[in-house]
């Protein structure tokens, strides 16, 4: 294969073949495949064809954004990253994945997010760790039982849902502003055994999988307030007698382990995503903080320094003469996340400055954990 390529858009035609790559990338089935490419559609895959005009590499490129300290920075998931067995080792990922950067800033996006099978491939393009995702399991055996809260089964599609999970990402770091893709994969099949649960008032929802009786998966949900926690966890309880054990994706400082009692959950999965900033200055603008007053001059990598100035809550970014604090982009990736604190990469050599400023950019940063609430 040319090594000039350029990528496609995918079109009815591809579909067989973007099926088959995904198979022998992920080892989905067939019917998985097809729905997966339904769920996030087609108008989101991206190609490389081979000489023959048939899809040798494709990816999903959604438009998103992911919020942090209660404001949404513009981004864009790569997602399903599948190179034909014949093509791989041929250093195709790498300008691949630059191309869909390149698509998804001039579409705006500010960022890039993705999962990685290896992740030196995807350092090598500019990713950098920058979130959590984690999967906890509890014995059902173990939940509290007494809640006063009630639940209603509604629908799976359900406007009320995406509200509340609006809601669940204001407090939080790094969660998506979830697209028609991200709820489409929420839903998916077997659909036989899902249901969603909404509570009164809204203050919490479940969307439950019940296909496997080793263990009842919460696909997603929502607990407004501790209370709201016990009641969900509560509710949970109720199926003791079918599933030993229950599983949801939680962040690292997790609002379902908070209300549990001292024992019986544990860590059953976890794993990072990684970013790669595409326009420092508006990432930067974009952003929310946790400081109300500040002002830092950054410098990232070999460009010129931007001065973060913040007023009132109120952020402004402008080129600045000098910088208080340098490091390399893969720094700033972690700390503009907050994964890494400024002076814990300062600590490993990889920011630099005045003691007192890499503190204030400690502060700029701070916040809870970034995570995520699904496997994108």
């Amino acid at each position: 294969m040319k090594k000039n390529f350029t990528t496609d858009r995918a079109t009815t035609q591809d579909v067989v073949d973007i099926a088959s790559l995904l198979s022998w990338a992920f080892g989905f089935s067939k019917a998985r495949s097809h729905e997966y490419i339904a769920n996030i559609g087609l108008e989101a895959m991206r190609l490389i064809r081979g000489e023959d005009g048939r899809p040798a590499v494709c990816a999903g490129l959604l438009q998103t954004a992911h919020v942090f300290h209660r404001r949404s920075v513009r981004a864009a998931n790569i997602v399903h990253v599948a190179i034909a067995p014949e093509w791989r080792g041929q250093g195709l990922a790498v300008p691949f994945v630059d191309a869909l950067c390149d698509e998804a800033k001039s579409n705006g996006a500010t960022i890039a997010t993705l999962f990685a099978s290896t992740r030196p491939v995807y350092r090598k393009a500019g990713f950098e760790l920058a979130g959590h995702e984690i999967i906890y399991e509890a014995a059902t055996a173990a939940l509290p039982s007494a809640s006063k809260l009630a639940f209603d089964r509604v629908e799976l599609d359900d406007p009320r849902l995406a509200i509340a999970y609006l809601a669940k990402t204001l407090p939080e770091s790094g969660l998506l502003e979830r697209g028609a893709a991200h709820w489409n994969e929420l839903r998916r099949t077997p659909t036989d055994a899902l249901a969603a649960y909404l509570a009164d008032g809204e203050a919490a929802y479940l969307i439950l999988d019940m296909g496997n009786k080793a263990c009842l998966t919460v696909r997603d949900w929502f607990a407004a307030t501790p209370e709201a926690a016990q009641g969900l966890l509560s509710f949970l309880a109720r199926f003791r007698s079918v599933y030993p054990a229950v599983r949801w994706h939680g962040a690292p400082q997790d609002d379902l382990v908070a209300a549990m009692p001292d024992k019986g959950w544990r860590l059953a999965h976890q794993e990072e995503w990684l970013l790669r900033v595409l326009d420092p200055e508006a990432a930067l603008r974009q952003r929310g903080y946790h400081v109300d007053a500040a002002r830092l001059a950054l410098r990232i990598g070999e460009t010129s320094p931007l001065a973060i100035d913040i007023r009132a809550g109120a952020v402004e970014i402008c080129e600045a003469a000098h910088a208080s604090v340098s490091m390399q982009p893969a720094a700033f990736a972690q700390l503009f996340t907050g994964f890494r604190s400024a002076s814990k990469l300062a600590q490993y050599g990889l920011v630099s400055g005045d003691s007192a400023d890499i503190r204030l950019c400690d502060q700029l940063f701070a916040g809870p954990p970034p995570w995520v609430a699904e496997h994108f």
